[in-house]
C-alpha cells in the first residue's frame, strides 16, 4: 500500500511504489534513480510516459539500457519497507521543487525531471536517448505537458514492426529460431573471402586483415553467446528477447567495451580483448552459483573457438609445403588462435569488468563487491598500462600464451607473422 503524502498525484505515487518493487526484485538495499526510471518507462506512468512517447516514439527499448546500469547490491533487511537512497531522495527533492514553483502536485513528469537533473546513470541514459532537461523544464514552466491520471497514448512515431520471435519454450526447441543465420553466413563469408585473398601473394595483406577481422568478430559472438546461453539455462530467459542468443554482432554492441577498447588493444599491442556486452538480469538467476557459471561461460566459449581453429594444427593436417604456399592463410589462423588464448587468460584476471571477477563476485561480501565494481575500471586501465609499458609484467603473460599456442601445434612465429600482416601499418 502506498504511504506517499497528498503532495503526490496518484500516478506519481504509483511510480514510486513500482520503483520500490523494482528495487526489491533486484535485492537492492535501497531505491535508486534507476529504479525510478524503470517505473517511468511504463505506460501507467502517465504524463512522464506521454512526454517520453512524444520525444522518443517508443520509450520501452530504454528499459534494456537501464537494466544494464544495475550491479548486484546488498539485500535490505525489510523488503517491505526498503528505503529510498540519498540519490533517489535527490530525485524527489528536485521534483518537489519544480512542482512547488508551478503550484502543482508532484506528478510523474516532475519525477522524470528529477531523474534527469540527479546526474547519475539513469540521467545519462536519458540524455543519450535525446531527452533534454532544459527542454523538459521549459515545457513544464509553460504548462505544456498535461498533468492528470495515467494514460496510454500511442507513440508519435510508430515503432518498426518486428517479426514475431518464439521465445517461450525449451531452449533446444527455441534456439534454432533465435540464431540469426544471416549474420552467421555473413561472418563465415568474410572469413572465407579473407582466406581466398590471403592465399594470393599480391592480396595477402588485405586477405589477412579480412580473415582476422571476420574471425575475431565470430569469436566475440561465440564468447557473448556463451554468456547468454548460460544465463538462459540459469533462469534469465530475458536474453532471448534481447537478441543475445542470435549470434549477431550487432546485438552485443557497447560503445566502450565493443568498439573503443578492442580497437585500442589491437592497435597498441595486438591484444585480443573480447569486447561484446551481454547484460544479464542476475536477480533472475536461480542461485549465486549460476552467476559464476554465466561469467565463466564466455571464456570457455573463447577456449572452444581457439581449439576448433587449432584443429588443423592439432591433427597435423597442415604440412610444411602448405605453410610455404600460403603463409598468410595459416598465419592468420594462428593469429586468431593466439588472440583467443590471450583473451581467455586476460579475461580470467579477477578485476571488474572482466569475467574473472564475475566468477568470484557472487561469493564476495556485498560491501567488497560493490567497492570493486565502483573502482573496477580504474584497476582495468592500470592493468592495461602495465601490460603496455612494463615488460617485466607482460612478458610472463605472453610467454604463457605462446606456450599454450605451441602446445596446440602452432609455431608461435607463424602466429606472430599472421598478426604482423594484420597490423601492417606498424
Amino acid at each position: 500500500m502506498s504511504t506517499w503524502s497528498a503532495d503526490y498525484t496518484p500516478a506519481a505515487q504509483a511510480c514510486l511504489d513500482v520503483a520500490r518493487r523494482e528495487a526489491v526484485a533486484r535485492k537492492s538495499a535501497q531505491v535508486e534513480p534507476e529504479h525510478v526510471l524503470l517505473a517511468l518507462l511504463h505506460p501507467d506512468a502517465g504524463s512522464a510516459w506521454n512526454y517520453l512517447a512524444t520525444a522518443l516514439g517508443d520509450p520501452l527499448p530504454l528499459r534494456q539500457r537501464v537494466e544494464a546500469a544495475f550491479v548486484d547490491l546488498p539485500a535490505g533487511n525489510d523488503t517491505g519497507g526498503i528505503p529510498f537512497g540519498f540519490r533517489a531522495e535527490r530525485v524527489l527533492s528536485g521534483a518537489g521543487d519544480v512542482a512547488q514553483q508551478a503550484g502543482a502536485r508532484i506528478d510523474s513528469q516532475h519525477l522524470l525531471l528529477g531523474v534527469l537533473e540527479e546526474g547519475g546513470a539513469a540521467a545519462l541514459i536519458l540524455r543519450q536517448a535525446g531527452v533534454d532537461a532544459h527542454i523538459l523544464r521549459g515545457l513544464l514552466r509553460q504548462n505544456r505537458i498535461a498533468v492528470g491520471p495515467a494514460t496510454r497514448p500511442a507513440p508519435l512515431r510508430a515503432a518498426p514492426k518486428k517479426k514475431p520471435v518464439l521465445v517461450e519454450g525449451p531452449l533446444h526447441k527455441v534456439l534454432p529460431r533465435l540464431i540469426d543465420w544471416r549474420a552467421v553466413i555473413v561472418l563465415l563469408g568474410l572469413i572465407g573471402a579473407g582466406a581466398w585473398l590471403a592465399a594470393q601473394p599480391e592480396n595477402e595483406t588485405a586477405g589477412v586483415v579480412l580473415f582476422v577481422f571476420g574471425g575475431w568478430v565470430f569469436s566475440l559472438c561465440a564468447h557473448e553467446f556463451g554468456h547468454a546461453l548460460a544465463a538462459d539455462l540459469g533462469g534469465d530467459q530475458t536474453v532471448r528477447e534481447k537478441g543475445y542468443l542470435s549470434f549477431n554482432p550487432l546485438a552485443y554492441t557497447h560503445p566502450l567495451l565493443s568498439i573503443i577498447m578492442p580497437i585500442l588493444f589491437l592497435l597498441l599491442g595486438g591484444i585480443g580483448l573480447p569486447g561484446g556486452a551481454v547484460y544479464i538480469e542476475t536477480h533472475r538467476l536461480r542461485s549465486s552459483r549460476w552467476g559464476s557459471i554465466v561469467s565463466a561461460a564466455g571464456p570457455l566459449a573463447s577456449l572452444l573457438v581457439a581449439l576448433l581453429m587449432a584443429l588443423p594444427f592439432i591433427l597435423k593436417l597442415v604440412r610444411f609445403d602448405a605453410l610455404f604456399a600460403a603463409p598468410g592463410v595459416w598465419g592468420a589462423l594462428g593469429a586468431l588462435v593466439l588472440l583467443n588464448v590471450w583473451a581467455v587468460l586476460f579475461n580470467l584476471i579477477p578485476i571488474p569488468p572482466l569475467d574473472g571477477f564475475g566468477i568470484v563476485a557472487p561469493w564476495l561480501p556485498p560491501g567488497m563487491r560493490n567497492l570493486a565494481y565502483r573502482f573496477g575500471f580504474l584497476g582495468l586501465w592500470l592493468l592495461i598500462f602495465a601490460f603496455l609499458s612494463i615488460p617485466s609484467f607482460s612478458e610472463p603473460f605472453w610467454n604463457s600464451v605462446f606456450d599454450i599456442v605451441q602446445t596446440l601445434g602452432i609455431d608461435p612465429r607463424l602466429a606472430a607473422y599472421g598478426l604482423s600482416r594484420f597490423m601492417f601499418w606498424r
